[in-house]
């Protein structure tokens, strides 16, 4: 069983932001989110995350409204190909919320730390976390992460890509504001556009 430690430093860059660094054999990473240009259909701007690096898929995550990207009306495809993406909003544990994932054909699941800070990424035998540190030049925090088992470019791409999307949603704190939004703010159900 394989085990090796990485670390993602912030960057902001011409109306986009992310992380990067080096991950291990997989070499550099970069996961960055910004806005798509409007379109009609989608009715709001369509926020983007993608994915892309030396030896991994490329990997692109889009959702519709402001703010930052969420798990709610996601769309998540692996080199071109789609995921299917599911979570119980009703649960009330972070486990219990845990977004799970099918991508070419293995099933994942992620479980997101409490408030936005990491989360770990399983599938059988294999174990990607990540959480929120101190940046190792003194600047920001970064992302650490550890994987742990024979992890492939998938695995690694898949959690990393989580670091710059609102996990809020699969939190107990996620569970109590959505109750309380629903109340308030009774909205329409919106996808994302293609």
């Amino acid at each position: 069983m394989a085990e090796f430690s990485f670390e993602l430093n912030p960057f902001t860059a011409k109306g986009r932001r992310g992380r990067r660094g080096n991950v291990g054999e997989f070499g550099e990473v970069i996961v960055e989110a910004g806005y798509r240009k409007s379109s009609i259909a989608a009715g709001h701007r369509q926020l983007e995350v993608r994915l892309y690096g030396d030896q991994v898929p490329d990997v692109l995550y889009r959702t519709v409204g402001p703010g930052r990207p969420r798990i709610k009306n996601a769309r998540l495809t692996v080199s071109g190909s789609p995921a299917q993406l599911s979570f119980n909003s009703k649960g009330i544990r972070n486990s219990q919320r845990a977004l799970r994932l099918t991508v070419e054909e293995r099933l994942y699941e992620y479980v997101a730390a409490n408030l936005e800070k990491g989360g770990i990424l399983t599938r059988p035998g294999v174990s990607v976390s990540l959480r929120r540190g101190k940046n190792s030049t003194g600047k920001g925090s970064s992302s650490l992460g550890t994987a742990v088992g024979e992890v492939d470019a998938v695995d690694l791409a898949l959690a990393v890509l989580f670091e710059e999307v609102d996990t809020l949603e699969l939190t107990t704190s996620g569970a109590m504001s959505d109750a309380i939004n629903r109340l308030l703010n009774p909205g329409r159900n919106e996808t994302a556009a293609d």
